[in-house]
Parts: structure tokens; C-alpha cells; sequence
């Protein structure tokens, strides 16, 4: 748990989500066949921890972030599905036009 009058768990999610992280982790991880980071290698990570409404505008960034990259995925995926339909009729379009 944490303590919401100085950390937002939104923001605590994200900072840990990172990639940079996940190499920080690895690297400071131990073990042969399995990567171990403990508890206390977990404390003495040092995360920067920015005023509650700057965590509040960080964490509502990555969320419009979030959802406008799954509608941009939407939206190509339906792209997709009309590309050769949109095509087939300006070929066609053309033709009739050449015809003309």
C-alpha cells in the first residue's frame, strides 16, 4: 500500500511499467537460471516523486496517451479491411473515366 497524501499508485504503477526500469531490475537482479530482485534491492530503488497534482497530469498524459495509441490501432485495423475496397473502386472510377 502507499500513502495516497504523498503517492499516487497510478503513478507508482506507471513508473515501475517502465522499460527502463525493467533494466534496471535485470541488471541489479542476482541468480543464474531465474532473475532475483528482492524486497530490499526493491528499496533502494529511488523513483522520483513530484507534487500530487503533477502526478495527477503525469498519470492522466499516459492515460490519453494509452487510449489514443488503441484507437490509432483501431482505426489502421479498419484501414486495413477498406484499403482493397477503396482501391477496386478508384481502379474502376478510372476506367470509367478513360472510357469517357
Amino acid at each position: 500500500s502507499v500513502d495516497t497524501d504523498f503517492l499516487i499508485p497510478e503513478y507508482l504503477a506507471m513508473w515501475l511499467s517502465r522499460q527502463e526500469f525493467d533494466r534496471y531490475a535485470r541488471f541489479h537482479s542476482w541468480g543464474s537460471a531465474r532473475e532475483n530482485f528482492s524486497y530490499e534491492d526493491m528499496k533502494n530503488v529511488q523513483i522520483p516523486i513530484p507534487s500530487i497534482e503533477n502526478q495527477k497530469s503525469i498519470v492522466n498524459i499516459f492515460k490519453a496517451y494509452k487510449e489514443r495509441i488503441a484507437i490509432n490501432e483501431k482505426l489502421k485495423a479498419q484501414i486495413k479491411d477498406i484499403c482493397p475496397i477503396l482501391i477496386k473502386g478508384s481502379i474502376e472510377e478510372a476506367r470509367k473515366a478513360k472510357e469517357a
